[in-house]
Parts: structure tokens; sequence; C-alpha cells
């Protein structure tokens, strides 16, 4: 079942990624305010999709407002790496954030790890790296140094969001997920449309004309991802489905970049892929 959610995790996040940079591509207008919607409507996903009741217990807000934090930080700098930069090295950098997991579950909750976890850990880290840089496509390829900060910092605030959600999950025995990402993504929601209000208020009508549809698909997307994430989480060591998840994003940029945008890839990168692929099986093994 957790290879299952897995796969289906990787086609949402993925799906998330191209409807955001095709707004971004087409309008190019109220960042903030845009990546606001995006997380209202994930946060939303969590409150309708809640069936125990909710429980805020004092002690989840520390998590949750941390979370927020981090959660905005990633999305908004992720939506202006893609605007200014090329799609799929942008999500394949992006995968590099579940090293953040799997230092937590192997270092600080003392995971167990076979010979294989460690061959497939390696791999996977090998794939990524050769998986990196340009591509044969008539995509932009220049990195420019807004890009190349916005996606670094991208990848920090979401590796820590992957490790606060499974702090939470152990502190509070998995009993307040859906409020977890309930207070992260509304605290996130919140000060990106502040700011995107002080900044951009005037273009507010444009952004919910053009955008609104693609914030509510990018939405949705990204509370299906996270909440399989979350399950996930419960059912794999995190040193495990986490680099299992960055493994299948890798495979699925490739595909998708290969069927949908029909782009042309290097030799090593191709390699990479492959090792990708070997090193899943070892890690389920």
């Amino acid at each position: 079942m957790a290879w299952i959610l897995i796969l289906i995790s990787g086609c949402t996040g993925l799906i998330e990624g191209v409807l955001i940079k095709k707004y971004n591509a087409k309008h190019q207008k109220g960042g903030f305010i845009f990546t606001a919607l995006v997380s209202l409507f994930s946060m939303l996903f969590f409150v309708l999709t809640d069936r125990g009741g909710f429980y805020f217990p004092i002690g989840i807000f520390p998590y949750g407002l941390i979370s927020g934090i981090m959660f905005c930080m990633a999305s908004f700098l992720t939506y202006v790496a893609l605007g200014c930069g090329p799609f799929t090295v942008s999500m394949l950098i992006l995968s590099y954030s579940g090293v953040f997991s799997i230092v937590y579950g192997l270092v600080f909750l003392h995971e167990q790890a076979s010979v294989f976890t460690y061959v497939g850990l390696v791999l996977i880290m090998i794939s990524l790296f050769l998986t990196r840089g340009e591509h044969k496509s008539g995509e932009d390829k220049r990195v420019s140094l807004k890009w190349l900060i916005c996606i670094s910092l991208s990848v920090v605030g979401s590796g820590m969001f992957g490790v606060l959600m499974r702090m939470q999950q152990i502190a509070f025995e998995d009993a307040c997920t859906n409020e977890f990402m309930i207070i992260t993504l509304g605290f996130s929601a919140l000060t990106l449309l502040v700011i995107g209000i002080v900044k951009d208020g005037r273009d507010l009508p444009y952004i919910l004309r053009h955008g609104g549809l693609y914030a509510a698909l990018s939405g949705v997307s990204n509370g299906a991802t996270n909440m399989m994430g979350l399950a996930v989480n419960m059912m794999m060591a995190i040193s495990i489905s986490s680099p299992v998840r960055a493994g299948v994003k890798v495979i699925f940029s490739f595909l998708l970049s290969k069927v949908i945008f029909k782009e042309k890839f290097l030799i090593r990168q191709l390699v990479g892929v492959a090792l990708g692929g070997i090193a899943l099986v070892l890690l389920n093994l």
C-alpha cells in the first residue's frame, strides 16, 4: 500500500509543479497571492477530508507555526524558481530536500537499515547528482543567480517541512495530522496573502480571474501529496520513504518531460534515472 501511495503522490506532486509553471509562464503576476491561494486550497483539502473531528492541543501550535514558515518560504521560492528557471531541473533539485528526512531518520530516530538500504541510498544520491543540469530541449537553460538562490532555499524549506511533519506525528502519536497541516497551511496562506495584498493588491482581480483555477488545482494536488506523504510515514521508516519518493519524482519528471514536453536528455541523465530505478528495488528488499 505504501508503494502505491508513493507512486500516486509522485504524480500529484508533478501535477502541482506543472500547474504552477503554466500559470507563471502565462501571467507572471502576483506570486505571493497565487501561492497564498495554493496554500488556502491545500488547507481546505485537509479540512474537508477530516473524519475524526478536530483536536488542537496547545503543543501542536509550535510545530505548525514553524512548519508554516518553512512551507511559506518553500512554496513561494519554488514559484519564483519555476518562473525563472527550467522546470525539469528545478523539480529534480527539489528532490534533494529528502536528504533532511534521511538524516533525521537515521541519526535522530535510529531507524534500522540493512546493507541494501545503504546501497540504495547511495544510488539515489548518485542518481540525483547525475540527473542535474541542462538538457537538450528548447527550454531556456540559463541558470541565473536568482534561480540558484531560490531553488536552494526552497530545498531547505521543503526539507525542514518534511522533518517537522514526522516530528509532530511522533510527538502526538499520529493523532493531530490534519490539525497540524491546517495550522501550517493556514499560517502560510495568511502570511503570503498579507504580503501579496501590500505588494500586489491592485492585481488581485486579475490574479483571481486568471489564476484561481490553477491555484485551486495546485492546492488540491499539494494537499493530496502531503496527505499521502503523511500516511507513508506511518507505514515506512522516514529514512526510506523520503529517498524513495525522491527517486520516484526523478523518474516521473523525466517521463513527463520526455512524453509531454518532448525534451531530450544527456546520456548521464538517463543513466541517473536507471540507477534511481535500481535504488528503489534495493530499498524495498
